[in-house]
């Protein structure tokens, strides 16, 4: 009799034990499972250049803050609002004559071709670009997405930590007003950075002001602090 209950209670124990590892395993296959059919979030198609700039920003910005004296639209001046373009989460305003066409648009990035023809057979105005800026946006990203702007090889300069921008008075080589501003921005109020604005606009020289004005009301609209 006692040695059966010797048995018996070594049964009961292997079998406990044997349990135990079979739960372990079974578990582990869940999970294995699980994760065996997980499917990773799709990346947006950021409609970024397909070749590297010929005369990238020079890096790293340096600051110097929005210009001061920067000429912003006045109440008299004729302008209409740009609203409702596709992909574009702000409205602002142009001269009267400018228009804004669409250039391209993927899943994550809208462009747009934004001016009025000139006296000498160019173009006043230029590219609006606006891209997803996957979370989180950080300092490397955003700094990443800038160095794949053509800038005519400025000095990129710094106006507050989500913005960069530069100008000349010389595009390819010909006198011609040029301006290139790149900000990050919240798509949604109080919400993560998760937009890139790119602006890059031509003039004649004396008509720069038309493009500071536009860069100032596009300004007003995304600038973040």
């Amino acid at each position: 009799m006692a040695l059966v209950a010797v048995v018996a209670l070594v049964a009961a124990a292997v079998g406990a034990v044997g349990g135990f590892g079979l739960a372990g395993r079974s578990d582990g296959g869940r999970t294995g499972v699980v994760a065996g059919t997980a499917t990773p979030t799709p990346s947006a198609d950021l409609g970024l250049p397909g070749t590297p700039p010929r005369q990238p920003g020079v890096e790293p910005p340096i600051g110097g803050g929005w210009p001061a004296a920067a000429p912003t639209f006045a109440g008299t001046d004729p302008t209409r609002e740009i609203t409702g373009l596709a992909g574009v989460d702000f409205s602002f305003r142009v001269p009267i004559g400018w228009s804004c066409t669409e250039a391209g648009r993927t899943s994550g990035s809208a462009h747009y071709r934004c001016g009025i023809p000139a006296a000498d057979g160019s173009i006043i105005g230029g590219d609006l670009v606006v891209r997803q800026c996957p979370r989180l946006c950080t300092d490397e990203r955003r700094t990443a997405l800038r160095r794949q702007e053509e800038a005519w090889g400025l000095q990129w300069v710094r106006s507050g930590e989500f913005t960069t921008w530069a100008e000349t008075a010389r595009v390819d080589g010909a006198p011609r007003y040029g301006l290139v501003y790149l900000s990050y921005w919240r798509s949604v109020p109080e919400d993560a950075i998760d937009r890139q604005l790119v602006l890059r606009m031509t003039a004649p020289l004396d008509r720069a002001d038309e493009v500071r004005k536009v860069a100032a009301s596009v300004r007003a609209a995304t600038f973040t602090i």
